[in-house]
């Protein structure tokens, strides 16, 4: 057998499907674009809305991410409620400094340990879904960033017909280290253009960080309680929305995510979190997802290829066309494009998750190992 012609031909094969990634990128690049060239529109009329923010722990900017809810440029009423399991949580007291810095803001502090599943994030906002009063929740993460403009832009998206969800578009905020940095890239760079090219194909994806709907849509999927046991709460919900007759859209806009991140080992844990979880929901689009790693491909295509001229010429190719994406995704959605350079590097280590992810059904959630089924229910914590 000649297995330098069956190395060869399987290099090309991989090249092959390096090719498809790069096409894949050129039309995620082309979908993102599109989608921020879209009109904003202000809200019809401005609907009461209350705020749920699930804390844990004082994190990197925290208080400028709350803060940014009470400094909307919004019409109407807004509540902001500000919870957190443990009552001697670090992050309600800067809560309390957010509450006394802003006393003209409706927000509520709450501290509540009860437990109404293993999703402990959900727990927390079942806690305070009681205090809400306004006709639209925004369920919001504590590490989010949204501009002046953002609650009308939210509301004014819920208003278009048929629409009952609203999910968010997030760039990447990091926290000021290299690593937070990395993290920041690769959302900027790889997974929110992927996300709007999902969004064009009819996928339906909705993204967790900032969520919004009616709260008589939520009273009529049954609540929260239904997500107390998943893992991806943000996807269940978008589900059951769909499930009861309406769609699952986004504002033109594109939030702030802070990045904490704080050493490799923090970096590949969130990143494994949420390479794996998508993995055990949606395997077969995991598993397709493969080909968007243009340059670790194109590596393993060189390699295979014994590194001939032709196989470095398209190794080199598709490096410069990935490199010129990155900067073009980053120019697009306002990010910081001076570590561009450094996509190489982040495009191995997000291949690498990709590989981790495929085995497993364990994942690390703020400090709790756990156990993960197919469908996205959550079996055992430790």
């Amino acid at each position: 057998m000649n297995y330098i012609l069956l190395f060869t031909v399987a290099g090309w094969a991989v090249f092959g499907l390096a090719a498809c990634g790069a096409v894949y990128a050129c039309a995620a690049t082309w979908t993102l674009r599109r989608f921020l060239a879209r009109p904003g529109n202000a809200p019809v009329r401005p609907l009461s809305i209350s705020v749920l923010k699930p804390l844990h722990g004082d994190e990197p900017e925290l208080y400028e991410n709350l803060a940014s809810f009470c400094e909307q440029d919004y019409a109407g009423q807004v509540q902001l409620i500000l919870g957190a399991r443990d009552p001697n949580d670090a992050a309600l007291a800067v809560a309390l400094r957010l509450q006394r810095d802003y006393p003209g803001q409706d927000i509520v502090l709450a501290a509540n340990p009860a437990t109404h599943g293993a999703n402990r994030k959900i727990s927390n906002l079942i806690n305070l879904i009681g205090a809400a009063h306004g006709e639209v929740i925004v369920i919001s993460d504590s590490d989010v960033r949204i501009p002046r403009d953002g609650l009308g832009r939210i509301v004014a998206a819920l208003e278009a017909p048929q629409v009952g969800l609203i999910h968010c578009l997030y760039r990447g905020r990091p926290a000021g280290n290299f690593w937070s940095k990395l993290a920041a890239m690769d959302v900027d760079t790889r997974y929110t253009p992927s996300v709007t090219v999902g969004a064009a194909l009819g996928a339906n994806p909705c993204l967790g960080p900032t969520m919004a709907l009616r709260r008589e849509t939520l009273d009529r999927i049954g609540g929260l309680k239904p997500l107390a046991n998943v893992l991806a709460d943000d996807f269940e919900l978008g589900r059951a929305v769909r499930a009861a007759g309406y769609a699952v859209a986004s504002p033109q806009l594109v939030i702030d995510h802070v990045f904490p991140e704080r050493s490799a080992r923090e970096m590949l844990i969130h990143e494994l979190r949420w390479a794996r979880t998508t993995r055990l929901i949606e395997p077969a689009g995991y598993i397709a997802s493969g080909v968007c790693h243009i340059l670790p491909l194109a590596l393993i295509g060189a390699v295979l290829c014994g590194f001939s001229p032709v196989a470095l010429a398209a190794l080199g190719g598709l490096a410069g066309l990935r490199l010129v994406q990155a900067w073009v995704l980053s120019r697009l959605i306002s990010a910081d494009t001076r570590l561009v350079w450094l996509s190489p590097l982040r495009d191995v280590i997000s291949f690498g998750v990709y590989l981790a992810a495929i085995f497993g059904d364990r994942v690390t959630w703020r400090g709790a190992r756990l156990r993960v089924a197919r469908n996205g229910m959550i079996l055992a914590t430790s």
